[in-house]
């Protein structure tokens, strides 16, 4: 059965799944509007991890927080508490073999390790605690598991990067050498578990408008085996993020993003902008106060892609947003029309779809990207980005000069990023683009950015979906062919009364077999209800049959 109907019984769950008492499959848990304690793991068939820090306190400078297991039909089945400082922050998880890694992070100084990563058996609901140190400074920038090694990469501001591993069995620590430029910037972990390799992607930005890239291999015992450059990269082309995808034991495919050298932008700090901005909003979630004026987001433009082979790597390929086949069927903006007019004139030097131009200030369209994991299927591997830009209104006011003669003053309020859509991108092993497509993503305003887009496979044929303000967005696609348009249908609340006022942060994402799992926060009025509003986390079960 295709996905474009398969989707129509996902949609209806919520009602459908608990016909026999009338509610859907929800857990609820109050909160404060604008806060997003609650962290979760989706962990198969054994429910779903649920922690967060609590208000209570249970020492000096400890805050206790709460871990539980609930069952599939979100009931609890477990709980403990356990104390952390009150500056650790929770950054990632993985789930893999029926076991939850969950990574934590103290921002502060700690003699007994700032690095705790908590080992979570749902199936036998124990929890351990295993410790680590890096730099007290440093960002985290990836973490990854292989076998019983926890690896940790990071960048320090002022510093070199690093990337080290420790065993969980017992705790012995291994360091593993980045670069020794100033400039260097780690950008991507990864672990190999079939052949047991360890690979480190960085870049070196040499001037502002030339970076190197890098990716170095290593064994498991830490020692170096070789360091694969590339030597095609153009001037003017920045990498935002690159992933490095392991395919054999010598064999391997780089992607990512990148963004030009805007000349008509001021130089900024790189490594702070960079974190406070960009890679800040997708791990650590730090809020902070927004100003237009201030704003140095690195920029994407399209996507890259080479491939590797032994200790060579193939030429960067270059992919421009404008370029895409269907770019214009998923944005309005105005500058993409102007810009695709300007592509058309354009004189190509390959017949792959690449980017060689060098009239860069005229072919930039600026997005900031939240770009996910590559996506590996079949023979395929797929790149998906979600682009937003800051909206913000001008205000006027009356101000008086020293004689007292009033004049108007005006001045930017920041109201929200504003989400635009998603471009998706399928390449083949050697990094050439096969096809693209993508997704409009519609009223989405918020102060909390996250990866909203998710996907599901049938076949040949891919679901993307979204869930913001409330609803499902649906778009079932056949490689750059769109099957089934966008549509809306929303998620069914606890009580047929209920009314979603507000929401953020929503997210959907696979759970186990046919089962899905939608979460986030919501303002929801009930005027049925004595206590007509309240703010809540959500967790709702969904399914495809």
């Amino acid at each position: 059965m295709p996905c474009r109907k398969l989707i129509i019984f996902l949609l209806v769950l919520p009602v459908f799944i608990a016909a026999q008492n009338t509610q859907p499959i929800r857990f609820e848990a109050p909160t404060r509007s604008g806060t997003n304690p609650f962290n979760h793991v989706a962990c198969g068939e054994q429910g779903v991890c649920l922690f967060y820090p609590t208000i209570e306190e249970t020492g000096k400078d400890s805050v206790s927080w709460s871990f539980y297991l609930l069952d599939r039909n979100l009931q609890q089945v477990w709980k403990q508490r356990i104390p952390l400082r009150e500056d650790v922050s929770f950054l990632k998880s993985i789930y893999r073999n029926n076991c939850v890694y969950l990574l934590f992070h103290d921002t502060k100084k700690n003699e007994k390790g700032n690095i705790s990563v908590f080992f979570f058996i749902p199936s036998k609901q124990v929890i351990t605690e295993h410790r680590s140190d890096i730099p007290y400074k440093a960002d985290v920038i990836d973490f990854e598991v292989l076998n019983d090694l926890i690896f940790i990469g990071y960048n320090e501001n002022k510093g070199k990067p690093g990337l080290i591993a420790f065993s969980l069995i017992d705790g012995q620590k291994r360091n593993y050498d980045i670069s020794t430029e100033d400039d260097a910037l780690l950008l991507d972990v990864a672990v190999d578990s079939i052949y047991k390799g360890v690979y480190a992607t960085y870049k070196v930005q040499k001037t502002s408008t030339r970076n190197k890239l890098y990716v170095n291999r290593y064994d498991l015992s830490s020692a170096l085996r070789s360091t694969i450059t590339f030597e095609s990269e153009v001037e003017k082309r920045i990498v935002n993020s690159a992933e490095y995808i392991p395919l054999s034991e010598t064999r391997g495919l780089i992607a990512g993003c990148y963004g030009y050298s805007n000349r008509g932008r001021r130089t900024y700090d790189y490594y702070n902008d960079y974190y406070n901005y960009y890679y800040f909003n997708s791990l650590y979630n730090r809020p902070y106060t927004y100003d237009a004026n201030k704003d140095n987001t690195p920029v994407t433009d399209g996507y890259f892609t080479a491939s590797i082979s032994g200790d060579k790597a193939s030429a960067l390929r270059y992919y421009n947003f404008i370029d895409f086949s269907n770019a214009l069927k998923i944005t309005s903006d105005m500058d993409v029309l102007r810009l695709r007019k300007r592509s058309e004139k354009r004189e190509k030097t390959s017949i792959t779809g690449e980017d060689n131009t060098v009239e860069d200030d005229n072919n930039s369209l600026n997005y900031r990207l939240l770009i996910h994991p590559v996506i590996a299927t079949g023979n395929q591997f797929l790149l998906l980005g979600e682009t937003y830009y800051p909206e913000y209104h001008t205000m006027t006011q009356m101000v008086y000069d020293y004689y007292g003669r009033a004049f108007p003053s005006t001045y930017s309020v920041f109201d929200g990023f504003r989400y635009s859509n998603a471009f998706l991108a399928a390449f083949d092993s050697a990094g050439v683009k096969t096809w693209d497509n993508g997704m409009e993503m519609r009223d989405i305003l918020t102060t909390f950015l996250n990866h909203k887009m998710n996907y599901v496979f049938e076949g040949s044929e891919m679901t993307l979906f979204y869930n913001a303000n409330g609803k499902l967005a649906v778009k079932t696609i056949q490689g750059p062919e769109t099957l089934d348009n966008t549509e809306y249908v929303t998620i069914a609340p606890k009580r047929q009364t209920d009314q979603v006022a507000s929401e953020y942060l929503g997210t959907m994402e696979h759970w186990y077999d046919k089962y899905f799992l939608a979460s986030g926060y919501e303002t929801i009025r009930n005027s049925y209800l004595t206590e007509n509003k309240r703010n809540v986390f959500y967790l709702n079960k969904m399914a495809f049959e």
